[in-house]
């Protein structure tokens, strides 16, 4: 097979980590893969990790260098161009903009796109716009049930058009726990999705509950700026450090105690994937795809969605009691390995291309 994998952009980050996991699957079982980014090429060392890894790989990789929504004329311009000159099988897109133009370039060269839904879109205008290119892709890949009840009702995709494939995780890539510190984890982008303001508002709360802990935050956004002004005039600063966006998470989650998530809304997070991969316990929100991923852990680890009381003694509670920790590590390294296997997850996306193009007509040339 000859699949077109088009992202919205290759920075690390869940979605896009998927991207060229899936890739280098395809591309060691025997079919040729070409990445199309809509956004341009990353800059920094920690946005360009996969970048590098598709290179290393020999994955050919391609940048439309589009960067604002109204330069995706151009980007389909330049799509269309990629198109004729190498059409694919099948496309896979990731991601709002990648669905959009997936939708406006493959279906009218007669290539059949899966479209790929990873997050509950809040943005009603962008779920509005769906209703317009959803019946164009033959199949939509959720990664969790709650994802796909979202599509079905939201965007309106027909219920056969929706199909469940969780994010997997590598187990040889994950670090040995090393020993563990008093350290709450929090790992993300420093946006209100991941509530990074009711952190820092329950922050000195928690801190004075659990004198002997300290908090780490991995991550960049639009609330660094409220987090050194916090530092600035509290008395627990010292406490607190934030280490921006790094390439070294993994090692981080594994001196960790607890990985802290009060996030607003999710499809699957993949860090509380990758914690649980490493024996990490989780204090998180019952948000989309935190059920599929804690299994019958869930009540422990999370809190019901927007209860941020709750939460906060949650956490609390958990890091109180080293023996839960450690049960709950166990249970979460246990269920990745028996469930979230990435192979597995990847041969998922194999074996539903090589379906949807066994169905399909013999296909004439590009449509111009």
């Amino acid at each position: 097979m000859k699949i077109d994998l088009l992202i919205t952009e290759l920075f690390t980050g869940g979605a896009e980590r998927c991207c060229a996991e899936l890739a280098r699957y395809l591309q060691e079982h025997g079919h040729s893969v070409r990445v199309i980014s809509i956004a341009p090429a990353p800059t920094t060392r920690v946005d360009s990790l996969l970048y590098e890894q598709l290179n290393d790989q020999k994955i050919p990789t391609v940048f439309l260098n589009a960067s604002k929504t109204y330069q995706l004329p151009w980007a389909r311009s330049r799509l269309v161009q990629q198109i004729r000159s190498d059409p694919p099988d099948l496309a896979q897109s990731f991601l709002w903009h990648a669905n959009l133009l997936g939708a406006w370039c493959y279906s009218k060269h007669q290539i059949p796109q899966v479209a790929g839904v990873r997050v509950v879109e809040p943005r009603r205008w962008r779920s509005r716009l769906a209703w317009f290119w959803r019946c164009y892709p033959k199949k939509v890949v959720c990664v969790s049930q709650q994802v796909a009840q979202w599509a079905l009702q939201y965007e309106g995709f027909r219920s056969d058009q929706l199909t469940v494939i969780p994010n997997g995780i590598d187990l040889d890539f994950i670090p040995a726990p090393a020993k563990r510190e008093k350290i709450l984890l929090f790992v993300g982008r420093l946006e209100l999705q991941k509530g990074i303001d009711v952190l820092l508002e329950k922050i000195p709360a928690i801190l004075q509950a659990l004198p002997e802990h300290r908090l780490v935050l991995i991550g960049d956004g639009s609330w660094a700026k409220a987090w050194s002004q916090w530092a600035q005039h509290s008395p627990l600063a010292h406490r607190v450090e934030r280490l921006g966006r790094r390439a070294d998470v993994l090692d981080w989650m594994a001196r960790s105690e607890l990985l802290l998530l009060p996030t607003r809304y999710e499809g699957m997070p993949n860090v509380v994937l990758e914690a649980m991969a490493v024996g990490l316990p989780i204090a998180t929100m019952r948000v989309e795809g935190i059920e599929d991923l804690l299994g019958s852990s869930l009540t422990e680890q999370s809190a019901p969605r927007d209860d941020w009381d709750a939460w906060e003694n949650l956490l609390i509670g958990l890091a109180r009691n080293p023996l839960t920790l450690e049960r709950l590590g166990i249970f979460n390294r246990k269920r990745v390995e028996e469930n979230f296997d990435l192979k597995a997850q990847m041969k998922k996306y194999e074996l539903l291309y090589e379906e949807i193009l066994s169905k399909l007509p013999n296909r004439r040339g590009p449509a111009l």
